[in-house]
């Protein structure tokens, strides 16, 4: 596996992490020699952990920094499977010369060794000291310089246990702060450092609103001093629909109109120049990752590394050379999970560097592709089909429709290993974007609320009867697939449309909305930011009672009628295994096709592997009974999930590619 992978600040030097059988190494690579210098540090085994790199920067051209994670598990009788009797735990930031030597421990003030603290600013015009932040033994969120040759570090500015995070200019000075107020952490306050040392709350923001689709984003310091670039959410009496991107001056306290905006999507990105701090491109998700660059050099630059790898792939600029000579770019597809170029923009040249998962059978995964639609109402909308390679164009093979989590997310053409999985397997992938999807502006996103198993399932239900209508699928041969909001809508689709759906798998989803908002009420109160969040989405249920239970799929289970597979993470915090625990009583008291996997240790998210190995096995035994799949599938086994093992091509080549 190869991740991580950056350019010096004079572009000469080429730093990546590989992953090798479970062992991790740094390789940097010269690129003018070719040179290439590696060095081990350290590894790990799946059920027994060990050493875990989380990032490599550099701080020079000379020397790196690179932060690890040790988490060390004891079982016992020294068994995969045995239970866990003590872990070890710690963190840790290091400064190290280019070629491994001169390690530095970094930290802050009288921290623990395992405790460093966080990188807040790597000072790129300060070759011997960077910024970090660390708690204090009394809570206190304070900032420190550290020297990167020596480790000797100093108190710089003190905070206080309500902080949140810091916000630094072009000069790596402190000019804003994040901080909460109120038992609850309810509101929010974004604060200026004042000249005399004080802080003026410059916004008031709620919570909720520093969540996937957030009022405001940080994305990097401008050229002038105190300014600062942001991303932000338009609001209704603004007129405006897309997140864009603004410069908030922290010394006059006012943000300025967007400088980039698109008319269609939210902004996810920007290109800073490296040395000047000038904004080049901002970048957003239409159906792949698009950057535009405001110059017509740099733009037409873009576009011949487009034209390079065709229509479908996502480029991303990675990283360049402070004087713009070199770029390393990650090129994606829904096809290909990654692979690193090098870009030298004077030649115009493309050298291939290494792929993110090599033994990924690109020829062999499945092939994606939009599909436009209407709604009922006339809402034009999209989603993407993913059919197995080699598939006939005119095959009705049997579709998987697999709705997305939050609701506000999306689906984009990406690689996605759970439709990569289901495709190898021969089925077919339907990946709706309904109302309440984030991405496409505020109006669509906000089209969902109060719209669970209305609007969202009725533009869900309209993609599969458009696939059905084009001949590409079958009624009668859909099963309905997803985890969290996607479980939901898994769940509502099995219970209102058993002649649509053959089966339904609901992975963490909510199945009574009225008891999953008293426990959101009971977690937080009813004043705290999730339970508004939720209420926003869901409905009030002072309010709104009949309703939310009308979209609750467990009041239907009397009626309910096709198989029904149920997977929960027992220590999932953010929809509690009981959603799925009373589903399945439900549905065995009425006499009903259920069956409920618990996963011992997981929460909502970010499982382990063997945690992702379990759904994807339980999913694949559940739809080879339920939506068996006519001809044999494709030759292509476990491939299709990507293996922290798997072992990388040989040495990132450099051979010169065709001209972009």
């Amino acid at each position: 596996v190869l991740a991580g992978a950056s350019l010096s600040p004079s572009g000469r030097y080429l730093v990546w992490v590989m992953r090798i059988g479970g062992y991790n190494e740094i390789h940097v690579r010269d690129l003018e020699t070719k040179e290439v210098k590696r060095f081990s540090v350290g590894g790990s085994r799946e059920h027994f952990g060990g050493v875990f790199v989380d990032w490599v920067a550099w701080k020079s051209d000379d020397r790196l920094m690179l932060a690890m994670t040790r988490l060390e598990v004891s079982r016992r009788g020294n068994r995969e499977d045995g239970r866990i009797r003590a872990f070890t735990y710690g963190r840790a930031i290091l400064s190290l010369s280019r070629d491994g030597s001169s390690i530095v421990p970094l930290k802050a003030p009288r921290a623990d060794d395992g405790d460093p603290g966080e990188v807040l600013d790597t000072l790129p015009d300060d070759p011997d000291h960077i910024l970090m932040t660390y708690r204090t033994g009394g809570g206190s969120l304070d900032v420190a310089r550290v020297n990167v040759l020596t480790g000797a570090a100093v108190k710089v500015l003190g905070g206080h246990r309500r902080v949140l995070s810091y916000v630094t200019d072009n000069s790596g000075a402190v000019v804003g702060r994040v901080a909460y107020r109120g038992l609850t952490g309810r509101i929010l306050l974004l604060e200026a450092l004042n000249a005399d040392g004080q802080w003026s709350e410059v916004y008031r923001l709620r919570r909720d609103e520093m969540r996937d689709l957030p009022d405001y984003e940080f994305l990097g310091a401008t050229a002038q001093p105190g300014q600062i670039y942001v991303t932000v959410q338009p609001k209704v009496a603004d007129g405006g629909n897309t997140a864009g991107v603004h410069i908030f001056d922290f010394r006059t306290r006012q943000m300025g109109p967007a400088i980039w905006q698109h008319e269609r999507y939210d902004v996810s990105g920007i290109v800073v120049d490296p040395d000047t701090h000038e904004l080049l491109a901002g970048c957003y998700w239409a159906d792949i990752y698009r950057c535009d660059f405001s110059d017509r050099q740099d733009d037409a630059v873009m576009n011949g590394i487009r034209r390079f790898f065709g229509e479908g792939w996502s480029i991303s600029v990675v990283s360049q050379a402070r004087d713009g000579s070199r770029w390393l770019v990650q090129a994606s597809a829904p096809n290909n999970p990654g692979e690193y170029y090098l870009f030298n923009v004077a030649e115009r040249r493309m050298d291939p560097l290494g792929s993110i998962y090599p033994r990924l059978p690109e020829d062999q995964l499945g092939v994606m592709r939009r599909v436009d639609y209407t709604a009922p109402d006339g809402q034009a909308l999209f989603g993407y089909l993913t059919r197995p390679a080699g598939a006939a164009p005119d095959a009705k093979l049997p579709l998987v429709v697999l709705p997305h989590g939050g609701p506000e997310m999306r689906d984009v053409m990406a690689y996605d290993m759970w439709v990569q999985f289901l495709a190898t397997r021969g089925y077919q992938v339907f990946q709706p974007n309904f109302r309440g999807s984030s991405g496409m502006g505020r109006v669509f996103a906000e089209a969902g609320h109060r719209q669970w198993g209305l609007r969202m399932q009725d533009d869900v239900t309209a993609g599969v009867q458009t696939l059905i209508s084009q001949g590409l699928a079958d009624q009668g041969q859909v099963c309905i697939v997803g985890a969290s909001y996607g479980g939901y809508a898994a769940l509502q689709g099995g219970a209102t449309q058993p002649d649509l759906y053959r089966c339904a798998i609901s992975i963490a989803g909510p199945s009574d909305l009225m008891t999953m908002l008293r426990w959101e009420r009971s977690e937080g109160g009813s004043d705290s930011d999730r339970y508004e969040y939720w209420v926003r989405s869901i409905g009030d249920p002072r309010t709104d009672q009949a309703a939310i239970e009308a979209a609750s799929p467990l009041r239907r289970a009397e009626s309910w009628s096709i198989p029904l597979l149920l997977i929960h993470g027992e220590e999932d915090d953010v929809v509690p295994v009981a959603q799925s625990r009373a589903m399945e009583r439900a549905l065995r008291r009425a006499g009903k096709p259920v069956r409920l996997v618990e996963m011992e240790g997981a929460g909502h998210n970010g499982w382990s592997r063997v945690q992702e190995i379990t759904v994807m096995t339980e999913m694949e035994a559940f739809l080879r009974q339920h939506l068996p799949v006519p001809a044999p599938a494709p030759a292509v086994a476990d491939e299709a999930v990507a293996d922290e093992t798997d072992e990388p091509r040989a040495e990132p080549q450099a051979e010169a590619a065709p001209a972009a």
